[in-house]
């Protein structure tokens, strides 16, 4: 009698998953690097192992999504969310890694990718990380490598303020400072752009809107409008669960019930205390 098991039956069951939701909708999905890196050294949970990164979007090759850009994605959007079966692969801050890990595994499977950079970080260290922990980011000449490569540079304001406390004058600032800076670097028009920390306001969607950006996204509250995109934020060490709740968009409501919100404020207060010397 011949047996049809799959012969790896987990991988069965996300490419299954992964098919069902590619009929359904599109999917945005966030990272910032893509490292090994301890816990231990990335209290924020920035970095992604490579073997991890590698899985994530083989998965979705392999499930049938067409790979583009945000500036792609948002110009299919119909009725408020884009077509089904794409997917955007996104980065946030410009880390170093984005090109030298991250590009040779979406270029092996033929994948553009849109990466948000902070323009006043370039060349220098993420706040949140040390050199050591892969905390270096992407110098000028990497920027324009990305680009030449197909990758979509977004913008990400200048200091990576919350722009949830900003004023309106103040929010174009940032956007408009970063804007120019990486139009300046590449020669190409900037056309997306990503919230710091997903935190937003009437103000920072207003002047989002006002600067001539087809689209703005969050880190996974907001919702299918041009200037809330939401992302499916993955974090170091989450779970494929975690992961695909994340793309259902199932997380963020999930945060908001009580005990969790408590968990969450107890986590943040711990992780900060350990940053400090």
């Amino acid at each position: 009698m011949t047996s049809h098991a799959p012969r790896d039956p987990a991988r069965w069951l996300w490419l299954s998953f992964l098919r069902a939701l590619r009929c359904r909708r599109s999917v945005i999905l966030g990272y910032h690097g893509v490292a090994d890196c301890e816990l231990r050294r990335d209290l924020s949970r920035l970095q992604t192992p490579p073997a991890q990164f590698a899985r994530h979007v083989e998965l979705l090759r392999d499930a049938g999504f067409r790979f583009t850009t945000m500036t792609a994605a948002a110009d299919e959007l119909i009725g408020g969310r884009p077509r089904p079966g794409l997917a955007v692969i996104t980065f946030d801050d410009g880390l170093r890694n984005n090109h030298t890990a991250a590009l040779p595994i979406l270029d092996r499977i033929g994948a553009p990718a849109t990466v948000y950079v902070a323009s006043g970080f370039i060349g220098g260290v993420n706040p949140w990380l040390t050199a050591d922990a892969g905390g270096a980011m992407l110098t000028e000449e990497e920027i324009r490598s990305l680009a030449r490569a197909g990758w979509e540079i977004g913008a990400h304001t200048v200091g990576h303020p919350d722009m949830a406390t900003l004023s309106y004058a103040a929010c174009r600032a940032e956007i408009d400072g970063s804007r120019e800076r990486l139009e300046a670097i590449t020669g190409a028009p900037v056309d997306t752009f990503a919230y710091p920390f997903g935190r937003y306001g009437p103000e920072a969607v207003a002047a989002v809107r006002d600067s001539g950006m087809r689209a703005a996204l969050t880190t996974g509250s907001g919702r299918w409008e041009r200037f809330e995109l939401t992302r499916a934020m993955v974090s170091n060490g989450d779970p494929y669960p975690l992961v695909a709740l994340k793309m259902v968009d199932g997380y963020e409501p999930l945060l908001r019930l009580p005990p969790l919100r408590l968990a969450r404020r107890v986590t943040l207060t711990v992780r900060d205390r350990l940053r400090e010397p």
